[in-house]
Order: structure tokens, then sequence, then C-alpha cells
């Protein structure tokens, strides 16, 4: 019998699919990002914002259609200041306290802003992963390899428009989410671009820099920790694997409301989908999901599996009184709904001990055979990259042979060279990227 999931995949799969962006497209639209909003740049009036439709902004950056109370209780103020001193003596001791249960204890308190950039580094190890010029490497050869290019600048135009960093048509935080993008979709052919990655990467750009963005996506898709590369690869395994979970998860910890949404037909995959995609970004005020986003880099996938559990338990009296229809209104807009946020996060707490006593934290190992193994999977995208390159053989410099045709071999950016056995994996093996392999320099110098 097919499976209940089966329509729901047939409806997205061109999500992992991108579109395939033809030379003179790519080159047009990467003109306009390289050109930016400098003096004689093509922007119709329809792409950016009517910002006179905006009364305030928030303290994240968010514009908002109707006055709010964006000052802070002074005692609130004094106390973020107070968490913020005692956040940068930590950060200065990392070793010492990495692990701690002091360290727990203040993540679950809240990171004050002012750091949560520097502490999500920390989580990503992103200093560890990071190489010298081979982002500058990826980032050139997508500009004329990415198949995704239309596609991501589509995205691109429609990621948190109501954002003061990404409001401007080709502005600068718009030319870093592009790039950052494009980039992974050369970088990992295997998943290449998924529009669930944009919002991702835009939150990401919120604290880090460009480059250190790149890298937060590639620890988060190809950590076993964070393991998100099932929500994106073809066919989206883990998707599926995730929802039959939570619906066991549901029908243990949640029996009323289990029957209350079988009998009305409302099922994983028609609200657990954005969730999971984007980590719970628009799903619920962004304030909360910023503290949900910190007890994910802290502590990997359970908390993606226990916050799902949790947005129902909080809002089950209200879903248990309303019928079909109601109920997807009212998930939908669970973004708009104030959050008590330090008893939604206490809440978060006892459902995860509930999970891990009931040995539901995460889908265990024996139901997880479906799922490609990481291993595999850099095997997969290695020689899918390697037959990438064959077919586009891209190049910033194109050395000739005396006779004027092209070697075997070619040029990539910063004089490294391949013969399409040489380039870049999605996912570095024994802490090696094959941009970083041992070089030598020839008697001209250059890199071979």
């Amino acid at each position: 019998m097919a499976s209940k999931f089966d329509e729901f995949y047939s409806q997205i799969t061109d999500l992992s699919q991108g579109d395939s962006t033809n030379p003179e497209e790519r080159k047009i639209i990467i003109k306009k990002y390289d050109k930016g909003r400098d003096e004689g740049a093509d922007i119709p009036a329809w792409e950016d914002p009517d910002l006179s439709i905006y009364k305030c902004t928030d303290r994240y950056g968010f514009m908002h259609t109707k006055p709010i109370n964006i000052a802070l209780p002074p005692k609130l103020v004094e106390l973020e200041r107070e968490r913020a001193q005692k956040w940068g003596k930590m950060l200065a001791d990392w070793e010492r306290f990495q692990g701690s249960d002091k360290l727990y204890s203040r993540i679950y308190k809240g990171i004050p802003d002012s750091v949560r950039g520097e502490v999500w580094r920390r989580f990503l190890h992103i200093d560890e992963i990071k190489q010298p010029m081979v982002y500058d490497n990826i980032k050139a050869v997508a500009r004329s390899g990415s198949p995704s290019v239309k596609q991501i600048d589509k995205d691109v135009l429609r990621t948190f428009r109501n954002h003061i960093m990404f409001y401007d048509r080709y502005g600068i935080k718009q030319q870093q989410l592009f790039h950052v993008l494009a980039a992974y979709s050369v970088y990992n052919p295997v998943l290449g671009y998924c529009q669930g990655m944009s919002s991702l990467v835009a939150v990401l750009l919120m604290y880090l820099n460009e480059e250190d963005a790149f890298w937060g996506l590639v620890t988060m898709t190809s950590n076993k920790k964070y393991a998100m590369h099932g929500f994106f690869i073809p066919g989206f395994p883990k998707l599926k694997l995730w929802f039959e979970h939570h619906d066991r998860i549901l029908k243990k910890l949640l029996p009323k409301l289990y029957k209350h949404f079988e009998k009305r037909n409302i099922e994983p995959s028609h609200y657990c989908t954005a969730w999971f995609f984007k980590l719970f970004i628009d799903t619920i005020p962004f304030q909360a999901a910023l503290r949900v986003w910190d007890g994910f880099l802290l502590e990997g996938q359970s908390v993606i599996v226990a916050t799902a559990a949790t947005l129902l338990k909080v809002n089950r009296k209200p879903l248990m009184n309303l019928d079909e229809d109601d109920c997807r209104i009212y998930i939908q807009e669970l973004g708009q709904r104030h959050i008590e946020e330090e008893s939604f996060i206490k809440e978060l707490h006892d459902v995860m001990h509930d999970l891990s006593k009931a040995n539901l934290a995460i889908p265990q190992s024996e139901t997880d055979r479906n799922l490609q193994d990481i291993a595999e999977l850099n095997e997969q995208a290695l020689d899918n990259a390697r037959h990438y390159f064959d077919r586009h053989p891209i190049a910033l410099k194109h050395e000739t042979t005396k006779n004027g045709q092209q070697p075997q071999d070619y040029s990539l950016p910063n004089g490294l060279r391949s013969n399409g056995r040489d380039l870049p994996s999605p996912f570095m093996k024994d802490n090696k990227h094959p941009f970083l392999k041992e070089r030598t320099a020839s008697e001209d110098g250059t890199l071979v």
C-alpha cells in the first residue's frame, strides 16, 4: 500500500532540483549582483519594497507595518549587559567551559545578542574548518558553474524582505546571500541548492560574515551532530523519516491530540515541512526561534524533534477545539502569536527529557537505514563533482598548448589545477579538502 507521504513527496520533489540556468541567464544575473546598487543599476521598481508602509524596526532588524513597543525594560537591559560580560569571560576561556554544565545553563538562559555570532562560530567550529582562499576559489567557480543561479536569484528576492539587511534589491546582504548559496551549490553538487537553504543562510548572515556563513552551512549539512543534509537530498529521505517519527512522538506524549489530528486528516507533512527546513524561522516569533537555534547549535538535531513536539504541546488546548481548516490556519499563524519565551524554553527542556526517557530523542539507527550514510554521501558527492566538472570544464584561466588546444587539465582559481579528479568534495575527509592538497611550485612559480 502506498505511504501516506507519497503524495506529499510528488508535490515537493522539485524543491531539490533547482533551475538549470543557461550561460546567458547566468551572466546577466551575476552582472546585476556585481553592479549592486551602484549608479546606473537597472532595478525594477517592484523589486524594491515600499518602505513607507513600515512604522518601526525591532531590535533584530525586522520592520513592522504597525507600531510596536520596541523599548526593552531597564531591568532587562541591565540583565543583558551582565550576561554579555559573563559571556565575554567565558569566550576568553572557551576550552575550560566547552561542554560544561555552566555553558549548557547559560545557553538556555539566553545568549546575549551582542555575542551570539561569536558563540555560534564556536559551536560550528568555523575556525577549524575554514581554510584560506577556499571559499574565494569556490565562489569564483560558481560564477560560471552553478546550475542553480536562476532559482537562487528568485529566492534571494523573497528572503526576509522586511529586514533592514535584506530589503535592498542587490544590496550588500543580498549579494552575500546569493554568493554563499551559489558557492554551496557547486561545493556540494549532490545537494546542490534547495529552496529551504536561503532562510538558513540569511539567519547566519545576520550574525556571521559571508565566508563564515558559508562554512556554517557546510557544518550544518555535513556534521553528524546536525545532519541537515538529509532534509535536502533529492527525495527528502530524512523528511519522510522524521514525519513518521513525529507521529510516534504525538502518539506517545500527546495521544489525545494525535487522535484529534488523525480524525481530521492532519498529517506532519502539512505543517512540519517548513519547521524542519527552516529550523522554525517564520514558525514562531523570531526571538524565540533564535533561542531554538542556540539550543540546536549546542546539542544538535534532537532539539528540532523536541521543538516540534513542544509547539504542539503548548498549543494543544486551542488545537483540540478546532476543526481541520481552523487547525491548519492556527498552526500556520504560530509565528504571529505571542509566546511566553521563558515558559516555552522550560517546556522544551521538559519535552527533551521526556523524549530521551522514552528513547524518542531522535529516530533510532535501525529506523535510519533508509538515509544515506554521510561517508557514502561524501563519495557520491565527489563522484558527482568529477562528472559535473568534466561536463563543464570551466576556468578563470584557460591554458593552451603550442597548437592552441586546451590541455587535458585546466586551471582553477588561485593557481589550482585539475583534470576533473581533484575538485571540491562537498565534505572534508580527515579534515582535508581537495583544494588544500599539498602543492609544489613549478619553475615559473605556478602552483601545480
